[in-house]
């Protein structure tokens, strides 16, 4: 088994992600007083990340049936 692994955040970036989420709802909330328009760059900044990660997945499974076909090919 190779030693790839599909690339992770670090916590810098999770924890500049969670507090720019915060202040998103934070002004939301409490400046706009609209619940709504806070929650919807926050979901698209997690749908984003879950799209992110499914290519990540779909990037090894390529690999891998690369990996699988070449080996096939010099048996």
């Amino acid at each position: 088994m190779s030693g790839w692994s599909p690339p992770k955040l670090s916590r810098g970036i999770v924890a500049g992600f969670g507090l720019a989420s915060a202040l998103i709802l934070a002004y939301a909330l409490l400046i706009q007083g609209a619940l709504l328009l806070g929650l919807l760059p926050v979901l698209l900044i997690g749908f984003g990340y879950l799209v992110w990660r499914v290519v990540a997945a779909v990037e090894a499974i390529a690999d891998g049936v690369q990996r699988i076909a070449e080996q096939m090919e010099r048996e």
